[in-house]
């Protein structure tokens, strides 16, 4: 009863205040771009600095977290931002308040209001923050500690890809665990739901506001955080509902016969506007009616509390929406800043290389249709027009460099063996290809030096160096291998390691090399490398250009999906890592057959979701 009516109240505030709210909220927007990605960055910049490069990549994040230095870098960022989100969150709350006291508070004066206690909110965020963190840390803890008791004795792709008991053992205690961490979680939000009026109408501090937030939910704890759940549920569903409507509609609308190619562009044109304002108002009203909630919620249980000082005159607010905006300074400077940006998007495009740039990268040599890292495989991405292969190279247990990308032969042999114990006569007699198909029972565990002679002449190689602590001189054995095939000139040398990177690049510094990265902490365009293979995710359009404007190439993996294959070439990618190099190639015709606006419309449908396939990412495990 009490989330009906609480529900009901807030959405006649809504219905009252929308102008307000909404301009309100498109701010919050703008500001969170504005001052919180700076903030944010100039914070990480100040705790990296004592780093050797000022970056943090993949596996080093979780020594950095655990260093002193990284414990306080995540207490410090974490507080502040979520202090600066509370912030935003607060202008909508005293708008809100206003409504409930028939008061009509502007835009301007909700955010003058909120921000003189900025301070309060970063206290809230602060006190939050680490409780939450040390409530959170056994739980992560006994997680890690279960993976490394029962995930650590084969490679970890042998578990993700066979699923043997222990595998879903590792599954089902940590889907346990977190439904433990989470509940304890909800539970602490659902106390702390209305420190935040407390901070903005009672003057309260950080820690008391906690504290007196606790009291005021104290007899209701379980029902505000079923109410949660609900909450999180229902916007979940109405973004599930308007993508399923718009999926309908471009159904009807986007022919899928694109001999008309004006009339296919016109369509996914008029989807896309559908769908952004459809998105936009859920976005809205979902960031928007919570706030309004909260505060329904804080006078139902806290007490009224008071505006102070007072802004507005009781009985202002009237029953229809006010469309008047306060601050036209303020408005007109961000309406001179929308159009700046809209200009400034439009020379980027206007200089955007709209050329066919992206090289097609074999992952693997194309483990989609051949056993990877095998010469059927390198044979394939050949014919298939790969412009490069893409291969993992070790030492095994005779100094030999071989190419696997595992530590071990679990999941593409079901051997129990580690590439440094195994000898070259243990690799003539092992069958690497009948996992992925019988056919395939003839192939072998190649050399480096066999697939740099296949290759010489037809394609260049990416070789990625794997450390699993058991290489003795790879990077001068690599090198003596290429220049023995003279491939000096057709291949590049990437790592996820960056001191493997540049042992190899002491070596032979005229060479090309690059750094594979899945997750990373700063600037990776720092680095001093010449390119970078990042992760879909890590692959956005600010960053490619970024790194172009230093000079870097970017190659994004693993692209399996021809809509994500698109978006990237689009972006810019000078390379695109895939297991699927004949649909990689076929996109590439595709592209070449439309005009520059052709190419954009569709690169934006593929960006909003409008076709399937951007979301999708790459698992650490494909590096």
């Amino acid at each position: 009863m009490l989330a009906g009516t609480l529900l009901l109240e807030s959405l006649r505030d809504f219905r009252r205040t929308w102008p307000q709210l909404v301009v309100n909220d498109l701010l919050v927007r703008v500001v969170a771009v504005v001052i919180l990605t700076p903030v944010v960055g100039l914070l990480l910049k100040l705790f990296l600095a004592r780093t050797e490069t000022g970056v943090v990549t993949d596996v080093a994040i979780v020594s950095f977290l655990l260093s002193p230095i990284g414990i306080a870098a995540l207490l410090v960022v974490g507080a502040v931002s979520l202090g600066l989100l509370f912030a935003e969150s607060g202008t909508l709350m005293v708008i809100g308040y206003g409504a409930v006291e028939e008061r009509r508070v502007t835009w301007l004066d909700a955010w003058r209001y909120a921000y003189r206690r900025l301070l309060g909110f970063v206290q809230v965020a602060w006190f939050a923050f680490v409780r939450l963190l040390l409530i959170a840390l056994p739980f992560l803890a006994a997680m890690g500690a279960l993976s490394w008791l029962l995930l650590r004795k084969y490679d970890i792709n042998y578990y993700l890809a066979q699923k043997p008991p222990e595998f879903w053992v590792v599954i089902i205690g940590s889907c346990l665990l977190l439904t433990v961490m989470a509940v304890l979680i909800l539970a602490k939000i659902a106390g702390w739901l209305v420190a935040l009026p407390l901070v903005l109408f009672e003057g309260s501090g950080g820690r008391q506001a906690l504290r007196g937030s606790e009291a005021a939910t104290a007899g209701y704890r379980r029902r505000i955080a079923l109410w949660l759940c609900g909450w999180l549920l229902g916007v979940a569903l109405l973004s599930v509902l308007v993508t399923v409507v718009i999926g309908l509609i471009g159904d009807v609308l986007i022919p899928r016969d694109a001999s008309n190619i004006d009339w296919l562009l016109a369509m996914l044109s008029a989807v896309l506007v559908v769908s952004g304002l459809a998105n936009f108002a859920v976005a809205v009203v979902s960031t928007v009616l919570f706030p309004l909630l909260v505060v329904r919620l804080y006078r139902s249980l806290a007490g009224p509390g008071q505006l102070s000082p007072t802004i507005a005159e009781p009985g202002s607010l009237g029953e229809k929406p006010s469309g008047r905006v306060p601050g036209k300074v303020v408005l007109g400077g961000a309406a001179a800043t929308l159009v700046l940006v809209v200009v400034g998007f439009y020379l980027g495009m206007r200089d955007h290389d709209w050329s066919e740039r992206a090289e097609i990268i074999a992952h693997r040599g194309g483990a989609a249709v051949a056993p990877e890292n095998t010469l059927a495989a390198f044979q394939r991405g050949i014919a298939d027009g790969a412009d490069w292969l893409e291969l993992d190279v070790q030492e095994n247990a005779d100094g030999v460099v071989v190419i696997q990308h595992d530590r071990d032969f679990m999941r593409a042999a079901g051997a129990n063996l580690g590439v440094w114990q195994a000898t070259s006569a243990d690799l003539a007699d092992l069958d690497v290809g009948s996992v992925f198909s019988p056919e395939y029972s003839d192939q072998r565990v190649p050399e480096l030096l066999e697939v740099l002679q296949l290759a010489k002449g037809q394609v260049g190689v990416l070789i990625e160096l794997k450390y699993y602590g058991h290489d003795v001189n790879l990077e001068a054995k690599v090198v003596d291998l290429v220049e023995q095939t003279g491939m000096a000139s057709d291949i590049v040398i990437m790592s996820l390691e960056y001191d493997g990177v540049r042992k190899t690049a002491a070596l032979r510094p005229e060479w090309t090399y690059g750094l594979l990265n899945t997750v990373s902490i700063g600037d990776l365009t720092r680095l001093d490398v010449d390119f970078l293979a990042l992760n879909a995710n890590a692959a956005s359009f600010a960053m490619i250009r970024r790194a172009h404007r230093r000079g870097m190439k970017v190659y994004a993996w693993t692209i399996n999906d021809p809509v994500q294959m698109w978006v990237m070439m689009s972006r810019g990618v000078d390379g695109v890592i895939t297991d699927e190099v004949a649909m990689a190639r076929q996109v590439k015709e595709v592209r070449a057959g439309l005009t520059p606006l052709g190419r954009f419309i569709v690169w934006l449908a593929g960006e909003s979701g409008l076709l399937h396939g951007v979301e999708a990412s790459s698992p650490r495990e494909d590096a």
